[in-house]
Order: C-alpha cells, then structure tokens, then sequence
C-alpha cells in the first residue's frame, strides 16, 4: 500500500487547525505526509503566507502546502483529494465562515456528496493523545451490509496502525429480541467485517446513541472510530446511522466517515481509495 497524504483543509481559524496534530500524528505512525490546504473564500486573507506559516509547525512528517486562489473552498479540497490515489482528507468538524457546523454543514456535507472517498473527521473532544493512548480500531455498524463494505477499510487501517478491532452496535433498552439473543445481533456484524473483525464485539444499550458509542470509544480505548453517514433510524433494533454526526462532537478519537452511498458497495472500502 502507497504511503498516505492527508489533506489538511484550513480555514485560518483555530478550529480548523485542531486537525494538524491529529493528521501529523496518524502521518507519522504510517510514514505519511501532509498537505495542507486554504483558500481566500471565508478564509485567511492570505492564504500562502498563511499555510507556509502553518508547515513550519510540523516536524513529524513531511509537509506540502497548496493555496488556491480561485476556487472555492470545497472544490479546492476536492481538487486536492483528487490528485492522488493516496490521499484522504482529514478534517476538523467545525470552525468560522464557511467551515462552521462542517459536520452537519456545507463544507463536510459537499465534500461527502461529491467523492466516495472516506473522511477523517476531528471533533472538539477528540483527545490531543488519542494515538498513543488508544490501541483499539471502534467499528460502529449495525447492519450486514455496512459492516461488509467496511470490511476493507477496517482491515486497511487496522494494519496501518497497529490496532485491534472491536466492533459496537446499539440497541434501544426497550428492544426485546436483542435483550433475548445479543449473539444473533452480533454474530453476523463481526462475521461480516471478516478477518477484519477482531475478537471484540459489544452491544450496547442506549437511548442515546451517541454517547454510547463515544463512552465506549473512551473505555476501550479506541484510537480511531469508523462509521458511515446514515443508517436505519427509530426504535428498531439497531439505531446507529442517524447519529453519526453526533458521535463526531463526543469522539475522543478521529472518526472515518464513509457517506451512505459508498457503503452499497465494497469500492469504498479500497486503500487506494483514502480508506
């Protein structure tokens, strides 16, 4: 497998900068690089200075700036993305202007619509030590399908980083027949994740979701977190999808994303692909 090159967006806010030790220190384990990435539109006034400024700070890894003039600020991600079979974009999930609410907003939200490549999303709880303290690889899935697709992606980053995988479902405390028979619930996710799968395999009872997955990231602990964007939603058996985004505000580790659409098919999942 190439080396990976994390494309770093930044929009010259803080917020937005929280993503550069995240992305240095996943470059570093791997033998990666970094690229980061600005552009005028609600962005710094001068982009080059200001990503030149910002490459000085990594030490790590190698490190590329590119400062689009033109574009806006999504296409110029895409843009870069796009350049290499190697690459995949590592992100914060909120900042300022453009970039404010990115998980649930306009930036993340295009750039899910527009490739099928996975996202390295950062929220405001991952921990600045998630790498070395976490030696477990968090799937959270809840369906066959999902867990099928991930599979390849799980078992790319799994090796790449030297983690273990578990893998987490929830369940609603009011649902019956998982009460009655976790393994039935279990049994095929960690069987569909195939060799990838691990050993590790939980279901967790929520009416909240989020915090659940998040809590059990916590305790592991997981260094990296895998989902996709949406799911099945409601009372049913399993409630995952719909809270992805807010898995990403609670994480305390980066979450790789991969939108609904990839996951119908196992591409998604090729490490040529950013995942």
């Amino acid at each position: 497998m190439d080396a990976k090159t994390f494309v770093v967006p930044l929009d010259g806010s803080e917020y937005s900068e929280r993503a550069l030790p995240v992305a240095e220190s996943l470059a570093a384990r791997i033998g990666g690089r970094l690229l980061l990435v600005s552009a005028p539109f609600h962005g710094p006034v001068k982009p080059q200075k200001y990503v030149d400024q910002l490459s000085a700070r990594i030490t790590r890894c190698p490190v590329d700036v590119l400062a689009s003039e033109e574009f806006l600020a999504p296409d110029a991600i895409i843009a870069a993305l796009e350049a290499g079979d190697d690459r995949i974009v590592c992100m914060t999930t909120h900042g300022r202007g453009s970039w404010r609410w990115a998980a649930v907003g306009s930036v993340a939200e295009e750039l899910i619509r527009k490739t099928d490549r996975p996202l390295m999303l950062v929220g405001r709880s991952c921990r600045d030590d998630f790498l070395e303290r976490g030696h477990e690889l968090l799937v959270c899935v809840d369906t066959v399908p999902a867990a099928t697709a991930l599979a390849p992606a799980v078992g790319a980053w799994s090796e790449l980083l030297g983690l273990r995988v578990s893998v987490a479902t929830v369940a609603h405390p009011l649902d019956v027949p998982s009460a009655e028979d976790p393994e039935a619930v279990l049994g095929p996710l960690a069987k569909a994740l195939g060799r990838a799968g691990g050993s590790s395999a939980r279901l967790l009872r929520s009416s909240y979701p989020a915090g659940a997955l998040a809590d059990c990231a916590d305790d592991l602990p997981a260094a990296l977190m895998a989902m996709t964007t949406h799911a099945r939603t409601g009372l049913p058996r399993f409630v995952l999808g719909s809270v992805t985004m807010a898995v990403l505000h609670h994480a305390p580790c980066p979450v790789l994303v991969v939108r609904s659409a990839s996951v119908d098919g196992v591409s998604s999942g090729d490490p040529r692909h950013g995942s």
